[in-house]
């Protein structure tokens, strides 16, 4: 079944696109992404569509991007959001070249391919087709491309709506957060699409302690590196308590259940990672050195009713150990806010998808990850994660990573739903 504005050019088009788009380079850092916002400008333009950029820092390149269709009607806009920069490549690890406009064997690669520039395209297409078909709207569509959010949104999606927020002022905004999965959610093959209504908290801890140094031979009574890594041990085999939110309780009843996977895990309950861990002297350490200081980070995600005071003091409660220092390296301004999931936008995305995927769940989801939608959530604005396309675990587990990739079916499908969203959403009535 095809929804109402497919056309094959529309797709065809989608694919040229993104691969141009993925071929310019905005590795963050140094985060330049001139040429990308050039790259939507000129497009954008030459369809006689409005365009301002908004320069936070035109030293390192750092632009961010708004497009406007205006409408006739006095609804507050829906706003589409994606941002343009992306995560570093290590090359060794690649196949083929990271932004060398790729397509190979019905996929798409290159660095951007899923974080995020394949939302940027099909963001894109909606807005170049309600154009195109001269469609009268009821609220304006905002296209918003922004820099920075892989280095937390500073000069983004934050500057943005600290510094600019009348230019915008959404009642809805689309941003990243949700794909369709199978085997990710479930442990068998139903396809379910995720839109992600809330996120969890970031908090990032480093811990530290200081005791004499000393030379190996002559080990002194108390050890640095072990007295961090005897509470690190306490910490790992501590479980977090569960606790079921109601995203989760609404996504266990449209699921039949929450299956214990690794992301269902991630779900129900606040996590503790390690992701950084120093103890040494030198440069290459020195072996026969017991360093003074010992170092670790704790990346905790916390869900999005959570108190962070009642989290620190929960985890002091298991380090339990005063010599240990715990220091804030990234804290949340305030607890979670959750969109709701019974709006006519979210009822859209259900019936848009499942026209094209009939046999499909789609589910309100807590989204384990940070994205820009945190800054428009604490401003009111109701957000959704919403990519309306397959992606394998194989293909998630790219996302950062090596040969990042998309298919180019799921591209093409993705962009047929996305444009028939928006369209029955902003069309005038």
């Amino acid at each position: 079944m095809k929804s109402g504005v497919y056309i094959t050019t529309t797709y065809k088009e989608a694919i040229q696109l993104l691969k141009k788009y993925i071929s310019i380079n905005t590795v963050n850092p140094p985060g330049n992404v001139t040429p990308t916002a050039d790259f939507l400008k000129t497009i954008l333009e030459k369809e006689n569509i409005p365009v301002k950029l908004y320069w936070p820092d035109k030293s390192t390149g750092r632009v961010n991007l708004l497009a406007r269709l205006e409408s006739t009607g006095t609804k507050r806009p829906l706003l589409l959001l994606h941002h343009m920069d992306v995560v570093p490549v290590d090359e060794r690890g690649w196949t083929v070249d990271p932004f060398g406009e790729v397509e190979k064997d019905g996929f798409i690669y290159g660095r951007g391919a899923l974080d995020m520039k394949n939302y940027g395209i099909v963001q894109l297409m909606s807005m170049l087709q309600l154009a195109r078909q001269g469609i009268e709207l009821e609220r304006d569509l905002l296209l918003l491309a922004v820099c920075d959010e892989e280095i937390g949104g500073d000069l983004g999606a934050k500057w943005i709506v600290e510094n600019h927020w009348d230019d915008i002022a959404p009642e809805f905004v689309l941003d990243e957060g949700g794909f369709g999965t199978e085997g990710f959610f479930t442990e068998d093959n139903r396809l379910i699409f995720s839109v992600g209504v809330a996120e969890k908290q970031m908090y990032a801890l480093n811990l530290s302690i200081k005791r004499p140094p000393g030379h190996a031979s002559m080990p002194p009574m108390e050890n640095a590196n072990f007295i961090l890594s005897e509470a690190l041990g306490r910490v790992a085999t501590y479980a977090t308590p569960e606790n079921l939110t109601p995203v989760a309780k609404e996504m266990e009843r449209r699921l039949g259940g929450l299956e214990h996977t690794v992301y269902n895990n991630a779900v129900r309950r606040n996590t503790i990672s390690l992701t950084v861990l120093k103890g040494f002297v030198g440069d290459p350490p020195k072996t026969n050195v017991i360093p003074e200081k010992s170092e670790a980070v704790l990346d905790c995600r916390l869900l999005p009713e959570q108190d962070k005071d009642e989290f620190m003091k929960e985890l002091k409660e298991v380090i339990d150990d005063d010599r240990i220092i715990i220091t804030p390296i990234l804290e949340p301004k305030s607890e979670s806010v959750v969109s709701p999931y019974d709006s006519d936008l979210f009822r859209i995305i259900e019936e848009e998808t499942a026209k094209i995927y009939p046999e499909s769940i789609t589910i309100p989801h807590l989204v384990i990850y940070g994205t820009d939608s945190r800054f428009f959530r604490e401003k009111g604005a109701i957000c959704y994660g919403f990519f309306p396309g397959p992606v394998s675990l194989e293909e998630y587990s790219r996302i950062h990573g090596n040969d990042e990739r998309i298919r180019i079916e799921s591209l093409s499908k993705a962009t047929d739903i996305y444009c028939s969203v928006v369209k029955r959403f902003c069309e005038k009535q």
